[in-house]
């Protein structure tokens, strides 16, 4: 398993959605297997709109952090 971390506001918590499926909330440690995902989260007023990449070579001790910010 690959571990990510997918950062936003602290006070906004979201979820995180991977390739159309919830796999958890923002400021959380979560695991996925390895692969190529989009991320997004719910809601809207973030950005980027979107994250597309490969996750691996991971671990929980070295997540992939993912950061998204708050947009107006």
């Amino acid at each position: 398993m690959e571990s990510i971390r997918v950062e936003f506001d602290p006070k906004d918590i979201r979820d995180v959605i991977a390739n159309g499926n919830i796999i958890g909330a923002t400021g959380t440690d979560l695991l996925v297997t390895a692969n190529f995902y989009v991320i997004r989260l719910s809601g809207d007023k973030y950005s980027p709109p979107e994250w597309k990449g490969q996750v691996a070579n991971t671990t929980p001790e070295n997540p992939l952090v993912i950061t998204f910010k708050p947009s107006p």
